[in-house]
């Protein structure tokens, strides 16, 4: 199973990071480490909903064996969540389509966090998201 890596930081709040499998479990997984950070049920919901959507991303469109990783810095306002990733490409929401079954990912994300964005490092991808914090 993945492992906790805590930091204490007065102006960061705290910093939790895992590395997840790149396999079908690692959403699942990711959903269950940020329940345990959240303040709030609704909090928890649109946190688990956000990182299940990047996590999902990182395995679906990623590719390597590497782990795909997960970080959370729990701050004053707000859960700012991170996953990485080997993959091509840059991440852009897209209109999908009535009869589609996938392409609203990051759609979802754009409604539920105050801000996302992405940042590359040769194939590493990491996008994140600003959850506000609902205590």
């Amino acid at each position: 199973m993945a492992t906790d890596a805590l930091e204490e930081d007065a102006n960061m709040g705290d910093s939790h990071s895992w590395e997840l499998p790149r396999n079908s479990t690692a959403p699942a997984q990711g959903r269950w480490h940020v329940r345990g950070l959240a303040s709030s049920d609704r909090e928890a919901v649109d946190a688990e909903l956000v990182v299940t959507e990047l996590i999902t991303n990182a395995w679906k469109h990623g590719y390597g064996s590497a782990a795909i990783s997960l970080r959370v810095d729990v701050l004053d306002d707000s859960m700012h969540l991170e996953v990485c990733g080997e993959a091509e490409g840059e991440p852009s929401p897209q209109g999908a389509q009535p009869d589609t079954t996938s392409g609203r990912g990051l759609l979802l994300i754009d409604e539920l966090a105050t801000r996302w964005g992405f940042s590359r490092n040769g194939s590493l991808v990491c996008v994140w998201a600003d959850i506000p914090r609902l205590d």
